[in-house]
């Protein structure tokens, strides 16, 4: 009935598989074996010796056992299916000595007198039986020539049987051996061989025995569960009288302990353990063998049963990673990470490159391996297969994890893993530096400049900075920036319009693409571009009656920054247009004060100030059409001064008219 009973266990198992109720390998065949031979049949005794993730399957369970009958179990998934045709039965194999047992018993025997023997009494050997019982074996007594020995072998149950017929008999026969199949009934078995030497057997059975071998067994515990529930290992079991102390060892089953009654992995040692034990502090995730050994007291001397055992997986909370950090290490066209992170006390951590993010939530639950790839955003070929090192401090680091090529962000997610159960850590997210902006170009439109490069790829936004020319860029970034842009106004505006000038003096102009991931704003490496500044100055012009009856022309300049030196400047005129430059057209004579020489075709002011300069004049007599002012320079310093013309009428001689000195002036784009 028992083996019934597992067969249709084993089918209501692999139902449950099947269905998707119960995952392979989580009820073991020795939980089923349990359940069956602690003759336990309510739901409410069978639930302790489930599994934490299969207690919820208890009522099936229950079912299964209370309805079993030969031949009666069918599964949900083949109702109809025909019972496969029955093997020709194996014949058992032979008990070892059945070959020389005889078929007596113990009223066939005269009865023992109690005589004394000079005989030595020898040792029985006893060897379990992989089949249930205990093989006996003994040295032969003496035989002489023509004479019969029946040996008889007996047990007494607890006590040593003091005449043989007190005790149970085992069996008789001639040989040296004998299989005692009896089931186990006290703490200890005593067991006597007994032989009755004649000159045949109807002799030898009225000869007084002689004791010639004498041993023991010892029972272990009956009844014998062990589960586990939440991380707790629970023993139990009852024992038989005169059991003193039942030892319990907790073993490792992690391949390189070895599988020992090694005292070191006794446990509750100050306590007797008769009827069970509570161990509350295995490891989760780690499996165990328990074994139970009882104390007998024998002749004095404390005996030790065999053990009965178990193999426990103690249920394990996965822990997540949350201290993953990543560094950068190389240049920007050959970056390479190093990652580290605190292992966990239970499960192997397995880290994951995605180029996006997982999917939100993931991290929330203990998970299936198989979630990870189908839903979660993480597949297999993203998982990184870089050698794992141990540091020092206990960390674990993983070293050169390269960059994908094409790649602005990368997603580095840990997950730990055990017995096909993950779940998912904290992601940390990785953003490539951008490059730094290339042809970067100042465009002056005299009152403003303006900034033109291609848009960095993977770009967000670009900030400008400004500082002076000996403070490093790195430096220079750090404080706010100067002005900044998003692509679509940048796009929209055709460059970035700086609404404030640069510095008349020059300055450094570091231009930044900016990236943001996680709200987290990231700068890439700065294109710095060098700005040498630009000298706005203003003029205005009146006009004034000669002593001749003839007109002539005051210029004054005034500056936005005050110098103490400044370049020589000239006037010139064009009949027809504006002029364009200094040598578009025909300078005029300038006069003004003693460091002008007559006839001087520039003039040369001592210096530039904010307020309007003392006049130079220039006799205009008899012209007609355009007047400008020029710096009289090189043309690569030209570009760095600037002269802000006044209004038309200023500068067109028809139309200048008489305009007192002092009065504001209006100041006009320069050029």
């Amino acid at each position: 009935m028992p083996d019934v009973v597992f067969e249709a266990l084993q089918l209501w198992r692999q139902q449950q598989i099947d269905d998707g109720r119960l995952r392979p390998g989580l009820l073991k065949d020795t939980h089923l074996q349990q359940i069956i031979r602690s003759d336990r049949r309510t739901a409410e005794e069978i639930e302790p010796m489930l599994p934490r993730q299969a207690k919820p399957l208890v009522d099936g369970i229950v079912h299964v056992v209370t309805s079993a009958q030969p031949g009666e179990f069918v599964t949900e998934a083949s109702p109809t299916a025909e019972a496969p045709a029955p093997e020709p039965p194996v014949p058992p194999a032979p008990v070892p000595g059945s070959e020389h047992l005889v078929d007596l018993r113990t009223e066939d025997f005269c009865e023992f007198l109690h005589g004394e023997s000079d005989q030595e009494v020898g040792a029985i050997t006893i060897t379990a039986e992989p089949g249930g019982g205990h093989l006996l074996e003994w040295s032969p007594l003496p035989e002489r020539s023509g004479q019969t020995v029946l040996y008889r072998v007996v047990a007494g149950e607890t006590h040593r049987p003091y005449k043989p017929e007190a005790g149970r008999l085992v069996g008789v026969t001639r040989g040296t051996l004998l299989v005692d199949t009896a089931a186990p009934a006290a703490a200890v078995r005593h067991l006597q061989v007994w032989a009755h030497a004649g000159r045949d057997q109807h002799d030898a059975v009225r000869r007084q025995p002689v004791l010639i071998a004498e041993g023991h067994v010892l029972s272990p515990v009956a009844d014998f569960v062990v589960v586990e529930d939440d991380g707790a290992v629970i023993g139990q079991w009852s024992v038989w009288p005169g059991v003193t102390r039942v030892r319990v060892l907790r073993i490792p089953l992690d391949g390189r302990t070895p599988v020992t009654n090694d005292p070191r992995h006794r446990i509750l040692a100050d306590q007797p353990n008769l009827g069970g034990f509570v161990d509350r502090d295995p490891q989760r995730g780690h499996r165990y063998l328990y074994r139970a050994i009882c104390e007998v007291d024998v002749d004095g001397h404390t005996r030790l049963s065999p053990a009965a055992q178990a193999e426990v997986l103690v249920s394990a909370v996965l822990e997540p990673v949350t201290d993953l950090h990543v560094a950068t290490h190389g240049d920007s066209d050959d970056l390479h990470f190093d990652l580290g992170w605190t292992p966990p006390d239970i499960g192997t951590v397995v880290m994951y490159r995605t180029e996006t993010a997982p999917r939100p939530g993931i991290d929330r639950t203990l998970l299936a391996a198989g979630a990870l790839d189908v839903s979660g955003g993480l597949p297999t070929s993203a998982r990184l297969v870089h050698p794992v090192t141990v540091g020092g401090d206990g960390e674990h680091r993983m070293s050169n994890v390269s960059w994908p090529r094409g790649w602005v962000r990368a997603y580095f997610t840990p997950v730990t893993v055990l017995d096909g159960d993950v779940q998912v850590g904290c992601t940390v997210i990785a953003t490539r530096p951008l490059p730094a902006p290339r042809e970067v170009r100042i465009v002056e439109r005299c009152t403003e400049q303006v900034l033109t490069f291609p848009w960095p790829e993977g770009a967000a936004s670009v900030s400008v900075y400004v500082s002076s020319p000996q403070v490093p860029a790195e430096h220079a970034i750090e404080q706010r920036p100067f002005a900044e842009i998003s692509r679509a106004a940048y796009e929209r505006d055709g460059g970035l319009h700086l609404s404030n000038p640069l510095p008349e003096q020059g300055c450094a102009v570091h231009v930044v693409a900016v990236a943001y991931t996680a709200g987290e704003r990231i700068a890439g490496i700065p294109a710095t571009v060098d700005y040498p500044g630009l000298l706005r100055i203003e003029y205005t012009t009146e006009t004034r009656r000669t002593a001749g009856g003839g007109v002539a022309l005051a210029v004054r300049l005034a500056s936005q920054v005050e110098l103490p030196t400044a370049p020589p400047f000239v006037v010139v005129h064009n009949q027809t247009r504006l002029p364009l430059s200094a040598r578009d057209g025909r300078p005029l004579e300038v006069r003004g004060d003693e460091r002008t020489q007559p006839g001087a075709r520039s003039f040369h002011p001592r210096g530039l100030h904010r307020e309007w300069s003392q006049p130079w004049t220039v006799d205009v007599s008899d012209l007609t059409g355009y007047v400008r002012v020029f710096a009289d320079v090189r043309p690569e310093q030209s570009r760095t001064i600037a002269l802000i013309d006044p209004p038309i009428e200023h500068i067109r001689l028809d139309l200048i008219g008489d305009h007192l000195i002092g009065d504001d002036v209006p100041r006009e784009d320069a050029r």
